[in-house]
């Protein structure tokens, strides 16, 4: 490849995948947290993991993305300008 910096931009799409994949399924930890919180079998533990990682997937997601498109953008004007 002559570029090496494509892979660099395609490993920031991946990682965005994996922040939102986590805030995904910690909604699921969370539910969990609610459920266990009305039937009185958890402190509320689950609920607080679960909200703080939707928190945390959505910021890795965010974050990585916008480094991502910043890395796209100036690999496109590169090509561009030569």
């Amino acid at each position: 490849m002559k570029n090496p910096t494509w892979p660099k931009a395609f490993a920031y799409i991946g990682i965005t995948v994996m922040g939102l994949a986590l805030a995904y399924y910690s909604t699921a930890v969370a539910t969990g947290g609610i459920a266990g919180r009305i039937l009185g079998t958890d402190s509320g533990d689950a609920l607080t993991s679960g909200t703080a990682f939707v928190m945390v997937g959505v910021a890795i997601a965010a974050v990585f993305a916008f480094l991502a498109v910043t890395q796209i953008r100036a690999l496109t004007r590169n090509r561009s300008n030569t």
